[in-house]
């Protein structure tokens, strides 16, 4: 999925800020409710939760992202 999530990225560089965080060591995965890996949540610029997603769909992948830009 990393080559997935990193054209995406791409692809909407300046539109969507994308951080990977590794669910063993990092207190912001529990605090997120990450039990599923990979998980992907998409936040808006206020820091609230508008899309998430568990496991490896790329096209749901896609949409998250068109989501989090209002597409």
């Amino acid at each position: 999925m990393k080559p997935i999530v990193d054209g995406l990225a791409q692809q909407y560089q300046g539109k969507v800020a994308v951080r990977n965080v590794n669910a063993a060591n990092d207190p912001n995965a529990s605090k997120l409710g990450v039990n599923v890996v990979p998980t992907y949540i998409f936040l808006n610029s206020t820091g609230n939760v508008i899309e998430r997603q568990e496991g490896g769909n790329p096209q749901a992948l896609k949409q998250g992202f068109e989501k989090a830009t209002g597409k």
